[in-house]
């Protein structure tokens, strides 16, 4: 069975696969690579969610732009008075 990869690198696994494979709306699969060939194994929900968070340790906290943007000004100013550099 064919199935285009869009511009972004996605593919839509078709219906038929997916019901045969058991593959629901809120699961995912697995990639499996094997020399030049790739094996797709259904996931189930629940299973994908538990792996879904489990990068979570790895994510870094959000900080706005302006913030740091106010770090880096305040960071500048004082290396400047540090150097006599100051106005």
């Amino acid at each position: 069975m064919y199935a285009k990869i869009s511009k972004k690198g996605q593919v839509t696994i078709p219906k038929s696969i997916r019901k045969k494979l058991n593959i629901e709306k809120e699961g995912g699969v697995l990639f499996l690579v094997e020399g030049n060939n790739i094996k797709i194994k259904g996931i189930p929900g629940s299973q994908a969610n538990i792996l879904a968070g489990s990068l979570k340790k790895y994510a870094r906290k959000y900080v706005p732009l302006n913030k740091i943007r106010e770090k880096v000004k305040e960071k500048v100013a004082n290396e400047a008075a540090g150097e006599g550099l100051s106005d």
